[in-house]
């Protein structure tokens, strides 16, 4: 599982094996997850009841539509572990950062999101303990106002005290799991997105 990565080099090339594995399903079925998965972060629970289905068959579990594109393409169904790899990141992160990912999803946020994120955890990955960090203000500065906003919101729900009017903070390695899992989400969702 991505969280348990022993650097931050190790983390990138598996996150980067899923997402090649995951833009290789065809464009509608891409395109039919992403809603899927969009959905299910808008309704607490539902997420926790897909995921809590991960052994069986997850197309039958996300859809009838979904079930109908796996006849017509068997790849489809090979491919379901790699969208458990995104199903079992979301599941680390809490209740409030899947309304906050639903709302980035819809106003595409995602790409400047995952540099911020992976701004943080590069240079402070291996660290067993506290270790200041300031964000860059160019990444901040691709954000909007209510984007911003939102931004911080999936950080502090990590466990980091960071703010828009405060972005100095402190590298806490109980963030490193949840940090890990955004960061892995995030990745795969803007994949999941793109064209």
């Amino acid at each position: 599982m991505l969280m348990l990565r022993t650097d931050f080099k190790s983390l990138q090339n598996e996150v980067s094996r899923e997402m090649e594995a995951v833009a290789e399903l065809p464009r509608d079925i891409r395109d039919a997850l992403f809603h899927t998965i969009l959905a299910k972060l808008k309704d607490q629970g539902a997420l926790q009841d897909l995921t809590g289905m991960l052994d069986g068959n997850i197309w039958i579990h996300t859809g009838s539509f979904l079930s109908e594109m796996q006849e017509n393409s068997r790849n489809v169904r090979l491919e379901s572990r790699h969208v458990i790899y995104l199903l079992e990141a979301l599941l680390v992160l809490s209740d409030i950062q899947h309304e906050l990912l639903a709302w980035s999803m819809e106003k595409r946020i995602l790409p400047q999101q995952q540099e911020l994120v992976k701004s943080i955890l590069e240079p402070t990955f291996l660290y067993p303990c506290n270790n200041p960090f300031t964000l860059d203000p160019k990444l901040l500065a691709s954000l909007e106002e209510e984007g911003l906003a939102v931004t911080f919101g999936l950080l502090q729900e990590c466990g980091l005290s960071v703010a828009p009017d405060n972005p100095t903070g402190t590298w806490d390695l109980e963030a490193k799991e949840p940090l890990s899992a955004l960061y892995g989400s995030l990745l795969m969702l803007q994949q999941l997105a793109e064209a």
